[in-house]
């Protein structure tokens, strides 16, 4: 018997029933043809897929070639098919799978431990992408936009613990358990007033189901113990029981039990060139990784990357300069905050850029103060001030300063 290198497909040129060949099963302008082509010029060695350098003398029952099972992959990707039991049954029942994969029928615990032993070479396939997209036009290179999305994880929130429901959890705990010991205590007592009655379970009354009730709700306060332990000594402020990565997730009132999916998009064709899933609702500390993610993915020297105020932070902002990236992120200008406090925000202060001075509600110019400020991130901060006779008279000073602020002879606190 010959040794295989691989596990072979059928010949797309044998001829069958209904169509006649396999290879008249897709168009030509099918999507799963370019698919075909990009695995076909990929060395998959270099990448990392495992058994890609399998040699034909190897022995052995001979796995999938990776080839097969990153097509695979990628048009699950591209159909949004997630589950590898799906892709399974795709494979069987999909001409176009059909036709990609020459006919094989891939498990779903190999789809599945194809995606989990390959993650890293599956970061890189997806790199050599953006770089074919780029050679082809399709990529600027230049403007990215990163936002992120929350996606729902294999958990439900009820599974999510945080440390704080832990410890109300416990407390509830302490008090049922007090409660049935009491009720133990009374069932004790009555049963000692009842004549000819040796002990307090003589008569039945129940207290052997309360003594189970409590030996359970003792393990179930254990059990929690030992999470709400196992969150401190990790440092973690979230346990899933059921999908270990997902967290609670909560932004502007929205929330959900999953992940955070971070993601770069090219301005050109609004392409994806970098994609990344955090466990963690804030978008402040992404801006920097995602931003050299994809100035990387993309192997340009500079980049401009475009964010919401969510992004928003000095020391994220001179980590991305100081890469070479010119981030475009705005000011987040607390205006609830402010104006449920009937006070001015920001965004009622005009700056004019030609006398670099910002004009107050009141129509009162701003001007820069001498002295600088150095933020936590070594950024250099300039702050515009008013003078102090002014503000001290201003009709609308309560709306513009805080109770406590000072207010010295020459200038008030302002932009």
């Amino acid at each position: 018997m010959t040794n295989r290198t691989f596990k072979t497909g059928e010949s797309r040129d044998q001829a069958s029933l209904l169509p006649a060949r396999i290879e008249d099963y897709v168009g030509p302008d099918n999507p799963v043809r370019a698919i075909e082509s990009f695995v076909r010029v990929l060395d998959l060695a270099k990448l990392g897929f495992r058994h890609a350098d399998r040699k034909a003398e190897e022995v052995g029952q001979p796995p999938y070639d990776p080839a097969d099972l990153l097509k695979l992959y990628l048009y699950g990707y591209i159909n949004q098919i997630r589950s590898s039991r799906r892709l399974e049954r795709e494979a069987g029942r999909n001409l176009e799978l059909i036709w990609l994969l020459r006919n094989l029928k891939p498990g779903y615990r190999t789809i599945g431990n194809f995606r989990k032993e390959n993650w890293a070479a599956l970061k890189a396939a997806n790199r050599s992408f953006v770089l074919l997209m780029r050679e082809l036009g399709l990529v600027g290179g230049s403007v990215v936009a990163i936002d992120g999305s929350f996606f729902h994880g294999d958990a439900s929130k009820a599974s999510i613990f945080t440390r704080k429901r832990l410890a109300d959890q416990i407390i509830k705990l302490d008090q049922e358990i007090e409660a049935y010991g009491k009720c133990l205590e009374d069932n004790d007592a009555a049963e000692a007033k009842k004549p000819g009655k040796d002990g307090p379970d003589g008569g039945g009354g129940g207290g052997g189901d309360i003594g189970a009730k409590i030996a359970a709700l003792l393990a179930k306060r254990l059990r929690a113990q030992g999470d709400l332990a196992r969150l401190e000594e990790n440092g973690e402020t979230q346990l899933s029981l059921t999908d270990p990565d997902a967290r609670l997730l909560v932004k502007s009132g929205q929330g959900v039990a999953g992940y955070n999916v971070q993601t770069a998009v090219d301005d050109k064709h609004k392409l994806i060139v970098a994609s990344e899933v955090v466990n963690d609702s804030s978008d402040v500390g992404q801006l920097h990784a995602m931003a050299m993610a994809a100035k990387e993915a993309l192997e340009v020297g500079a980049l401009q990357a475009l964010a919401d105020e969510g992004y928003y932070s000095s020391r994220e902002l001179k980590a991305c300069e100081d890469d070479g990236i010119t981030p475009y992120v705005p000011v987040p200008e607390g205006n609830a905050r402010l104006e449920k406090q009937g006070r001015f925000a920001l965004k009622d202060f005009n700056y004019d850029g030609a006398t670099d001075t910002y004009r107050c509600p009141a129509g009162q110019p701003l001007h820069p103060m001498k002295s600088r400020q150095k933020n936590t991130s070594g950024r250099i901060e300039i702050r515009y001030a008013a003078r102090g006779a002014i503000c001290r008279t201003c009709p609308l000073k309560v709306q513009c300063l805080s109770s406590n602020a000072g207010l010295p002879d020459d200038r008030s606190l302002g932009a």
